[in-house]
């Protein structure tokens, strides 16, 4: 189950895209493999469309979590 935080994230960026008052929520209840075809081709396009671009942030964002996981664990071994 997703956490609050990661809602209220999914919330936010489709409130951005989609027409106010729009219940995507129930929608996807409503109709989930018609929703999950439409996710999936979206997603497909933006890969397609976007591909190294999001694999460059996906990239800088694990070498970040790493650097700090690095940088807890050595902060932690010397304290």
């Amino acid at each position: 189950m997703a956490s609050v935080q990661q809602r209220s994230m999914v919330d936010e960026v489709l409130d951005e895209f989609l027409p106010e008052g729009f219940d995507w929520e129930r929608l996807v209840r409503s109709y989930p493999l018609p929703a999950l075809l439409a996710a999936a081709a979206g997603g497909f396009l933006l890969a397609y469309s976007r591909g190294p671009a999001i694999i460059g942030g996906l990239s800088a964002l694990a070498t970040a979590q790493v650097a700090d996981a690095v940088k807890d664990a050595v902060a932690e071994r010397l304290l």
